[in-house]
């Protein structure tokens, strides 16, 4: 017996300690540390689309410079790489080699993998397989989510509920508490994408106008290059850049707040050791060309090359510290994969959560009164203990769900006042037990022994049913129907512990102490012999 009260008090002495502990040493004692969604807490809900098609150009895109880049370290000689985003193709102009005299064999075995490669002239075109095409797409999305993922936490929101639709291109982002919308929007919306991308060579500096720059081109755009319009300070409004990425966000090690040597705010970087190869290989070919840093198609900075860079360098502008630390959390959380669409927006304010929370609270109280009335006039003592361990069962469900940081939403309260009813179920099972038991003429103890263990099989079946069910709720749903599955799991668990291992507990002590010859488990006002 001292066991079992050891095991039932440091149960219950836990639950209320993890459940009642201030978070920081600011926080009060008095505050219970559960958390709530967004339908009881209020805040922003978003419903979020991956362009998934603009995913693969972007990836087409990049492996075109990557695989330039790659095949020109290893004696190939390129004259451009360009590609065709309608049919996701990259085309190697003017490919030659001392090395591997049979071009094509030698790009099939280095690409054939992903890429189906056909030769005209000196030409070679490159069509990413479908294959690869659904991979790249899917891997999107599931970068994107991990990325908005860690672009929130830098935000510092709490409890954010960042997850996808189950099989499409969707994202459902929940921040209970936020209530900047612009912010949200320009964290989640923007890209993050950022490139290196030379300057065309003899580009007029200075141009304020598209057709001041294409001038000296005959007013239309040279093959392989691009307009990219700058961040607006004046100046330079737009830079005509080679359509080759030399380098990206992908390659970044590090980036951090820094000074240049002016003592200016700029943004610090370190390159992996493929970046670094790759941006030494870069700038030791283009001494004295102009490199613009390119930020979500926007130029940022267009340095001149002065010497050869490696793994470490900083980006310079005309930047405030704001800006400065903004740019560090999109570039270090990562680019995100592709353009990201809002299909839907809801904020829920503070009141309609507090509405919701006060009802759930009310129903939840009401349910638990007339349980504990019928317990009690249907059970008489061994109804009362069925009410103790129902507030025990209460106290360690609240523990649980601070112990575990899981957030509480509306169907929560409902799984929970669900879990009130449960939690007796198994209780009244038992009591049922014990009763015909006493009924044949057993006495009181070996009714009760034989009421627990016959009645154990019965309340492990059911209960073991239901937490698989819950289980399945919780891999397969989302949002509201994940917060309802957790409350049930936890309802669960707790309810066994309490309805049979402190319910009997409370029965043996009854047992040992007193030794009576009846038993008060029948009706208030009814039968009251056992």
């Amino acid at each position: 017996m001292r066991f079992r009260w050891t095991i039932m008090a440091l149960t219950i002495i836990v639950s209320l300690f993890v459940l009642f502990k201030p978070e920081s040493d600011d926080d009060s004692w008095k505050t219970p540390n559960i958390k709530l969604g967004l339908d009881l807490r209020g805040g922003i809900f978003m419903q979020l689309e991956v362009d998934t098609v603009d995913a693969l150009n972007q990836h087409i895109e990049e492996q075109s410079g990557t695989i330039k880049s790659s095949l020109e370290s290893d004696d190939f000689t390129i004259a451009s790489s360009s590609f065709d985003e309608a049919i996701h193709q990259v085309t190697l102009t003017g490919v030659t080699s001392t090395k591997f005299p049979d071009i094509e064999d030698e790009l099939k075995n280095r690409l054939g993998n992903n890429w189906a490669i056909t030769k005209t002239g000196d030409n070679y075109v490159l069509r990413l397989r479908d294959r690869a095409q659904t991979q790249v797409m899917d891997d999107a999305v599931t970068q994107a989510v991990y990325k908005i993922q860690n672009r929130i936490d830098e935000l510092g929101v709490t409890e954010p509920v960042i997850s996808r639709a189950l099989n499409t291109n969707r994202i459902i982002l929940e921040l209970a508490g936020a209530d900047d919308v612009e912010r949200v929007h320009n964290i989640v919306k923007e890209p993050g994408k950022l490139e290196w991308r030379l300057v065309l060579k003899d580009s007029p500096l200075g141009a304020t106008t598209e057709q001041e720059l294409l001038a000296p081109y005959g007013g239309t755009l040279p093959p392989n290059s691009k307009i990219f319009p700058s961040i607006g300070r004046g100046g330079q409004s737009s830079y005509l850049l080679l359509e080759e990425v030399r380098l990206t966000s992908r390659h970044i090690l590090d980036v951090y707040p820094s000074r240049d040597e002016r003592g200016l705010p700029s943004v610090g970087v370190t390159l992996n050791r493929e970046g670094g190869n790759l941006f030494e290989q870069t700038t030791q070919n283009s001494v004295g060309r102009f490199l613009a840093i390119v930020l979500d198609k926007k130029v940022l900075s267009s340095p001149q090359i002065e010497s050869v860079l490696r793994d470490r360098f900083i980006i310079r502008g005309a930047f405030d510290q704001q800006e400065v630390v903004d740019m560090v959390i999109k570039i270090k959380s990562g680019s995100l994969p592709a353009e990201i669409r809002i299909l839907e927006e809801r904020v829920i304010g503070p009141t309609l959560g507090r509405d919701a929370r006060n009802q759930g609270a009310i129903s939840a109280a009401i349910g638990l009164v007339l349980v504990i009335f019928f317990m009690m006039y249907w059970y008489s003592r061994a109804g009362v203990y069925s009410v103790v361990a129902l507030v025990m069962n209460l106290a360690l469900i609240s523990g649980m769900l601070a112990a575990l940081e899981a957030v509480l939403t509306l169907p929560g309260i409902a799984g929970f006042i669900l879990t009130i009813g449960m939690a007796v179920d198994a209780n009244v099972l038992v009591f049922e037990r014990i009763r015909e038991e006493l009924c044949k003429g057993q006495i009181p103890k070996q009714a009760v022994a034989v009421g627990f263990k016959t009645a154990f099989v019965t309340i492990m079946d059911a209960n073991v049913t239901t937490f698989i069910a819950a289980f399945c709720l919780l891999l397969m749903g989302e949002g509201p129907v994940k917060g309802f599955a957790v409350m049930l799991m936890i309802g669960i668990v707790c309810s066994i512990f309490t309805a049979v291992f402190c319910s009997h507990t409370f029965f043996l002590h009854h047992l040992e102490k007193d030794n009576p010859d009846k038993l008060s488990i029948w009706p208030m006002f009814g039968r009251q012999n056992g």
